[in-house]
Formats: structure tokens, sequence, C-alpha cells
């Protein structure tokens, strides 16, 4: 009959167990600090990329603002020009500048954000790779771009309340010339013989002077966040004007 012997298993002392545990949570530590750094590198050099671009985009949209505030000054203007001319005699109007004048006021450029990346960024989640104070004056960006675009939007209404009234007193065709820089071959009329289309022309000019002071208020306030949102941007991520 044989006898089978178990082998004599050495119980291991406590220093043993801890130097095993020990080197298990540092491996496990160590693995989930690699993971932090790897994930930190990804997302500095995402935000580096987004930062690139959203400084691009806005850039863009301060040459667009520079545009329409200028356009705005012309458009304002034009409304002070056509306002001096109905207050004179009918008989004094000098029909080129009525006609003039009134393509500025019936004509708009709204402002259209080259907002890709920032659209990008909020639904993305990526506003998170960016420190608070950037991330406080991106918002602020984005909030202002809604009001300037609901601006635009008013006006956009307004002036057909005034193209409502020219279908009945001026000739588009002339106006459709003068728009385009072109010579004019149609007949330049000005329908408006009497006080009651006069006033309500005054009115509507006035109407559309003001909507357009309201966008160039707009306009001026994005394009200063714009410069600080640029600046901003320069500075964290050392970009530089191309």
């Amino acid at each position: 009959m044989e006898v089978h012997h178990h082998p004599h298993i050495e119980k291991k002392t406590f220093k043993e167990y801890f130097l095993e545990f020990l080197m298990i949570f540092l491996a496990v530590t160590m693995g989930f600090i690699a993971e932090n750094i790897r994930e930190h590198v990804t997302e500095h050099r995402n935000a580096n990329v987004l930062a690139q671009s959203l400084f691009e985009d806005v850039k863009k949209d301060t040459a667009s603002l520079h545009f329409l505030i200028a356009f705005s000054t012309k458009k304002i203007n034009a409304a002070d020009s056509l306002l001096a001319i109905s207050h004179t005699s009918r008989s004094t109007w000098n029909v080129a500048s009525f006609y003039s004048n009134m393509v500025l006021m019936v004509t708009a450029f709204p402002f259209k954000s080259t907002d890709g990346t920032l659209t990008q960024m909020k639904t993305s989640g990526t506003l998170r790779y960016f420190n608070q104070p950037l991330v406080n004056i991106i918002n602020a960006y984005d909030v202002q771009l809604r009001k300037t675009v609901y601006r635009d939007e008013v006006e956009d209404r307004g002036i057909w309340i005034l193209a409502d009234l020219d279908f009945n007193i001026i000739n588009l065709e002339a106006i459709s010339d003068f728009r385009f820089n072109k010579s004019s071959t149609h007949e330049m009329y000005i329908k408006i013989n009497n006080k009651e289309t006069t006033d309500k022309m005054i009115n509507f000019i006035s109407l559309g002077k003001g909507f357009r002071i309201r966008s160039l208020q707009e306009y001026e306030e994005q394009l200063k966040i714009a410069e600080k949102l640029i600046e901003a941007l320069k500075k964290e991520y050392e970009l530089e004007n191309e």
C-alpha cells in the first residue's frame, strides 16, 4: 500500500502578503496615472486644435462685423438724407438722391457667424477642455450672437414693411440698377402726391433707421466680445494672426 505524502506548503508571512499587495496596488495606481496622463495629453492636443479653429472662425466674424458696422453708418445716413428730403417741398426732391438712398434702406446683409467650431464644441462637450475664464468669454460670445441674429430678423421684417410701400411709389427696376451699380435705363418716378403717403413714408424710414441703430449696437457689442475672445485665445494658446 502506497503512502502519499502531501507537499509541505510554507505559510507566507505578513510581510510577504503586504509586499504582494503593495506591488498590485502600485501597478494599478501607475496604470491609472498613465491613463490620466494620456487623456490629459489628448485633451490638451484637441484643445489646441479647437482653439486654432475657433480663433480662425472668430477672425472671420470680426471681418464681417467691421463691414456691417460700416454699412450701418451708411444706412443710417441714407435714412437721414431721405427724411431731410421728405420734409421739403415735393417739387424740390432730387430723384437720383432719393433712389440711391432708398436702395440702402431696402438692403440688408444679415450677420452670418462662422460658428462651425463653436457648434461642435457645444454639442460634443469639448468646452470642458478650456479653462473657466475662457469658457465664460465663449459663452458670452454665443449669447450675444443670438441677440445679434434676433435684431437682424426684426430689421428684415421692417424692411418688408417699407418695401410694401415702395411697390406703390417707386420703380423697382431702377432701384435694382442702383443696387448693382449700373447706369439706370429705367424711369425713376416717385408716385407721392399727397401728405398722407409722405407721412407714411417718413414713418417707415424712421422705423427702419431705428431698427438699424439697434442692429448697429448689437454688431458693436458682438465685435467687442469677439476681439476679447481672440486676445484670450492668443494668450492661452500662443496663437498669432497669419
